[in-house]
C-alpha cells in the first residue's frame, strides 16, 4: 500500500478549514506556536520555487520562494499512522505562543518526575557533551571518551552565589557573571552576595526524542518528501516515501543504554519518548518482551509510549496525543571484561560537574515551574 501524508503543518492533510490553510500558507508549526523548522527532515527536504514553474506554490504561500519547510508530521502507510516529526512527538521550545502541545509535555514531566514539583526548572535542547578520560587513568593506554549530544536535558534550579560557582569552574566571576547573562540567567544581589538564581543542580532528566525517518524516495517517480508535499499542498493526489524501520532501531539501539546510563550517574533518569507504533515494531522485531515492563514510575531504562488520540469528529484542531504506556527495566550487569554488552555502555561517564558547566553556558530553551 503506498504511503500518503497524513498531517501537514500539524493539521490532517485533508483539513482545508480557512484555520489550517491560513496556518500552511504561513509555514507555521502548531506544535512549536513558531515557523516550521523543517522537523525530522530539516533542511535537506526544504524547497526553493521558481517564479517560472512554481506559481500556484509560490501563491498559496503568499509570495515566499525560497527556504520553504517541508511540513510533514506523519506518513500513512498500510493503515498505519508514522509520527516523522520530532517536534510533532515531544517539544518544549515556549516561543511567542504557548502551545496546547508544550503544555501536554510539561504535564509528562509533573506525572514522571514528581520531585521537581514546584520547583522552576530549566529546559535546554541539543545539548551537547564531550569529554575525554586520559589513558593514564586507565588500566590500558587507550583514552576513554563520551560524545553525544542530548535532545533536551531538564534540571531544577535554586539561587546559588557566583562565587561558589566561580571556584568550582575554575574561572573569573567577571567572565562568569558576563556568560551567564548573555545566556538568559538572572543574577540577584542579596546580602552583599551575588547570586545566580536559576544554578542547574537538580536531579537531571534526559529526554530522548525517537520517531519514524522516511526512506529517501524515488526522484524519478515523484516520491520525495519534496514533491509529495508540493502536490499535497496544491490538493492533489500524491505518494509519499515510506519508513525506514531499520535505520529507526538501528539509531536507537545505539545509545539507548548509554544515554540512560549516563542519566543514572548523574542522579536523574533518561526517558525516551516514542511513537506507539514504533514501540510496536520493536516488539515484533526484538525478543524484549515490552509488555512485561509496563510500569508507572521511572527506573533505569525508560520508554514513554505516545499515541495520537481517537477523534469522532475531524475538527480543524491538530490531533492530541495520550499516553499509551511507560516501559521501564534495569541496565543490564556486566559479568566481566569479556562481556559484550560492555558494548552498549559507555566507556567513560562525564562527571556531574561537566554537565552543570555546559548547562551554563547555553542559553536555556525555556524556565518552567513544574
Amino acid at each position: 500500500m503506498s504511503s500518503k501524508i497524513y498531517e501537514l503543518f500539524g493539521y490532517l492533510t485533508e483539513d482545508k478549514s480557512p484555520k489550517a490553510t491560513a496556518c500552511r500558507s504561513q509555514c507555521l508549526c502548531p506544535f512549536t506556536g513558531e515557523e516550521c523548522d523543517g522537523g525530522g527532515n530539516r533542511y535537506q527536504s526544504f524547497l526553493d520555487l521558481q517564479a517560472a514553474s512554481d506559481k500556484n506554490l509560490i501563491g498559496f504561500f503568499r509570495g515566499r520562494k525560497t527556504k520553504i519547510p517541508a511540513g510533514v508530521c506523519s506518513l500513512i502507510t498500510s493503515g498505519k499512522v508514522w509520527i516523522v516529526c520530532p517536534r510533532r512527538l515531544f517539544v518544549l521550545d515556549h516561543g511567542a505562543e504557548r502551545t496546547a502541545h508544550e503544555i501536554f509535555c510539561e504535564k509528562l514531566l509533573r506525572k514522571y518526575n514528581p520531585s521537581a514539583f514546584g520547583q522552576k526548572t530549566g529546559v535546554w535542547s541539543e545539548l551537547k557533551i564531550k569529554y575525554s578520560e586520559c589513558a593514564f587513568q586507565n588500566d590500558d593506554d587507550i583514552d576513554k571518551t563520551f560524545d553525544y549530544t542530548f535532545d533536551y536535558v531538564i534540571c531544577s534550579t535554586r539561587p546559588k552565589p557566583i562565587s561558589e560557582i566561580a571556584d568550582a569552574q575554575g574561572c573569573s566571576e567577571q567572565k562568569l557573571h558576563s556568560m551567564l547573562l548573555k545566556n538568559g540567567y538572572t543574577i540577584a544581589r542579596r546580602n552583599n552576595q551575588v547570586y545566580v538564581e536559576e544554578y542547574p543542580d537538580g536531579p537531571p532528566i534526559i529526554i530522548e526524542v525517537m520517531t519514524s525517518s522516511t526512506s529517501g524516495g524515488n526522484k524519478a517517480k515523484g516520491t520525495t518528501v519534496q514533491n509529495a508535499f508540493s502536490e499535497a499542498i496544491l490538493g492533489v493526489p500524491h505518494i509519499a516515501p515510506g519508513i525506514n524501520y531499520r535505520q529507526i532501531w538501528a539509531r536507537m539501539v545505539s545509545q539507548l543504554i548509554v544515554k540512560s546510563q549516563i542519566g543514572k550517574a548523574w542522579g536523574g533518569k533518561t526517558v525516551w519518548v516514542l511513537q506507539d507504533a514504533l514501540v510496536n515494531y520493536i516488539s515484533r522485531t526484538t525478543d524484549l518482551n515490552l509488555k512485561k515492563l509496563i510500569t508507572a514510575v521511572l527506573q533505569d531504562v525508560n520508554i514513554l509510549s505516545l499515541k495520537l488520540k481517537q477523534t469522532e469528529t475531524k475538527c480543524s484542531e491538530p490531533v492530541p496525543l495520550q499516553v499509551d504506556n511507560l516501559y521501564a527495566g534495569k541496565i543490564p550487569k556486566i559479568q566481566g571484561d569479556t562481556d559484550f554488552n560492555k558494548l552498549l555502555q559507555a566507556a567513560s561517564v562525564p562527571p556531574k560537574a561537566i554537565l552543570e558547566a555546559k548547562l551554563l553556558a547555553k542559553r536555556p530553551r525555556t524556565f518552567i515551574t513544574l
